[in-house]
């Protein structure tokens, strides 16, 4: 090998490496049927227009803390936000039961995770505080099954990632292509629609788990 061919191979390698002399560590891919990331969120329905919004608490492979402080919305570096329009649900009657509300959401719905380096106060019935930062992924949601009664509502779908963008984080590099690239399956658990006096809204509070996809959802 002549002088410089081996020069132009030790550039090459030290290159490379830098990333991980920095100690700049890639997330690795979620197990398929591992849990990928834990969020509480909120769905308000009237006045106006339906938004959901929420903030992680856990996401599989990301050291922590995701928190600038004691673990709240105000705190999270890591925020969603439903950033298209819901489509009107399919009601599915059970007549024996008419208290048990169960209705399909057609598919194309879509989620954001945002990054926000440096978090502030959020208000739930302000969704754009939960909107600002950086948009690192973007999710389409499979149809939706919704099951709502008086006290309790549970719902379930799956999505897959369109979209995504690579952040540094906590000397890590994280980037939702590389850890779940086809998307998780959603279910969550919450109260039932209710009217909250406090600021004038009808809606349901929930926590909620995303499972890995171990193959593609849709091509």
């Amino acid at each position: 090998m002549s002088k410089f061919k081996l020069s132009l191979l030790l550039v090459i390698l030290s290159a490379i490496s830098i990333p991980t002399l920095a100690g700049e560590a890639v997330v690795k891919r979620v197990p398929a049927g591992a849990v990928a990331f834990h969020f509480a969120g909120d769905l308000t329905y009237v006045p106006g227009p339906p938004e959901l919004v929420g903030y992680m608490a856990f996401i599989e492979g990301v050291d922590g803390p995701l928190f600038a402080g004691e673990p709240s919305k105000d705190t999270a570096y890591f925020t969603l936000r439903i950033t298209s329009g819901m489509p009107r649900p399919i009601s599915m009657p059970i007549e024996p039961d008419p208290e048990l509300d169960v209705s399909v959401l057609p598919p194309g719905m879509q989620f954001t995770v945002f990054f926000n380096s440096s978090p502030g106060p959020r208000e739930w019935n302000d969704p754009d505080t939960f909107s600002e930062g950086v948009p690192i992924a973007v999710f389409e949601e499979s149809a939706l099954l919704s099951n709502s009664g008086s006290s309790a509502s549970s719902n379930a779908f799956s999505s897959r990632l369109i979209d995504s963008m690579s952040i540094d984080f906590n000397g890590q590099r994280v980037d939702f292509k590389k850890m779940m690239p086809n998307g998780v399956t959603i279910t969550n658990f919450g109260n039932g629609a209710r009217f909250r006096p406090y600021n004038n809204t009808v809606g349901s509070s929930f926590g909620a788990t995303a499972i890995a996809i171990g193959g593609n959802l849709r091509d």
